[in-house]
């Protein structure tokens, strides 16, 4: 544990046109279901830095634990852009943790929330320092409103995740489908590789596959479990 009555789920972003599990996400959560999020916001500045780094050495200890060495697939680790006051340092107890366990820097994946509320200079030494590393970094959030895909664009991620909210509703929601048609491209033409997250229903599933979207998350491919990595069944996208 973590935290008092905290525990780390895992669950995989699968990658559907290659039929495999491209990397299993850390959830953390608290005895009553509070997230990662909820967890830290009441804590102060230099605990809520604590907090992330305690968090992320457990989860790389509980993925190898788990079976992730053998897996193949990568670990993203969720941390919160208020917390990386310096990249460099930051990253230390997670590189140690790594090494101890075997599992080499270019398998771990963080994924930033809340990467607007910093500076852009603070945004671009955490991307360049995490990427010299070895580390990749994905950038969480980014929905219908689009607001941060200039800075997506500009400081360049490994991943871009899409809100889960824009995602569920392409099934039923033709505005939703007009906004993921507009931007899957301009993703594209930046360069950057999208997580479609919140995939709840087969119906999602097929449709994100014509917006060329094939890393999908969500309860629709398999829901977080502890102690264990879930393994997705997924035909191989065509």
């Amino acid at each position: 544990m973590v935290e008092n009555a905290t525990t780390i789920a895992f669950q995989p972003i699968a990658d559907t046109g290659a039929g495999r599990v491209y990397a299993y996400e850390a959830v953390l959560r608290g005895a009553d279901g509070a997230s990662m999020q909820d967890i830290r916001t009441p804590m102060k500045a230099e605990a809520r830095v604590n907090f992330d780094r305690r968090c992320t050495v457990a989860a790389i200890r509980w993925a190898i634990a788990a079976g992730l060495g053998t897996s193949g697939a990568r670990l993203c680790i969720p941390t919160f852009a208020d917390a990386i006051t310096a990249p460099n340092e930051h990253l230390i107890p997670a590189l140690q943790a790594a090494r101890t366990c075997g599992l080499i820097p270019e398998r771990l994946i963080f994924a930033i929330h809340d990467y607007q509320a910093v500076s852009g200079p603070e945004l671009a030494e955490i991307v360049h320092v995490y990427g010299k590393l070895g580390c990749q970094t994905a950038f969480v959030g980014l929905g219908g409103g689009q607001s941060g895909l200039g800075t997506c664009g500009r400081y360049k991620p490994d991943l871009v995740k899409l809100e889960p909210e824009l995602i569920c509703g392409i099934a039923s929601s033709w505005s939703r489908r007009i906004v993921l048609e507009d931007l899957t491209p301009r993703l594209r033409s930046l360069g950057l590789k999208a997580v479609a997250t919140g995939v709840d229903c087969p119906t999602v599933l097929e449709r994100l596959s014509g917006f060329g979207l094939h890393l999908v998350q969500g309860e629709a491919i398999a829901k977080p479990e502890a102690g264990t990595l879930p393994v997705p069944q997924l035909r191989r996208a065509a």
